[in-house]
């Protein structure tokens, strides 16, 4: 079972906007588009609704997708999008991101996970070529 439900109520708007400014700081963070924070939050639980043979990555895939798709905050999009897609697998109990699972690697795929993070925001990938491993 799904774990989304649980996490919906800990990914916050408002844990959201709290880590965003520990990211941008010292700059003030701002939510410009609040309708597209709460969206892009959403996402897990309405694929695990929906799609509920999708695995947690994917989930995570869609919150940190629908951040940088919907850009809620002035800065430090592309930031906060990695770092609570990362927190959502962690919380589910799955090494994050940039780990892979193995101890002394954790940095051994970041850059070309930054480059698909990069190509959404540039518009030149959609989720599902976002979520798909290379």
């Amino acid at each position: 079972m799904s774990q989304a439900p649980r996490l919906a109520r800990l990914f916050t708007p408002t844990y959201a906007a709290l880590i965003n400014a520990q990211i941008v700081s010292p700059a003030k963070s701002q939510v410009v588009k609040p309708n597209e924070l709460a969206s892009a939050l959403m996402r897990p639980l309405q694929t695990s609704i929906y799609e509920p043979h999708r695995s947690p990555a994917y989930l995570a895939a869609t919150l940190s997708y629908g951040l940088i798709q919907g850009h809620p905050f002035l800065d430090g999009n592309k930031r906060t999008a990695f770092f609570l897609a990362n927190e959502y697998l962690r919380a589910h109990g799955i090494p994050g991101l940039a780990d892979d699972g193995h101890v002394g690697k954790a940095y051994e795929g970041l850059r070309e996970l930054a480059e698909r993070h990069i190509s959404v925001a540039a518009g030149r990938a959609d989720l599902e070529s976002f979520t798909q491993n290379k």
